[in-house]
């Protein structure tokens, strides 16, 4: 696991992924920016970041808890 800080660059470009994506879960957003190509993700929510990556363009493994 890492903790990666919501920094000012960090920030834009979730705002932008959340405009792309239309949806509005920051911390959701920060996760799929964060996460390395083929990273397993672990959600609650795994609709949400699966629409989230595929507007961000990234093959993330969504594991559903």
């Amino acid at each position: 696991m890492e903790v990666v800080a919501i920094d000012d660059a960090l920030g834009r470009r979730i705002g932008i992924l959340l405009g792309r994506s239309g949806r509005t879960d920051v911390i959701d957003a920060g996760v799929v920016l964060v996460a390395d190509e083929g990273d397993e993700v672990f959600t609650g929510d795994r609709a949400d970041l699966r629409e989230l990556a595929a507007a961000a363009g990234r093959n993330l493994d969504l594991v559903e808890v």
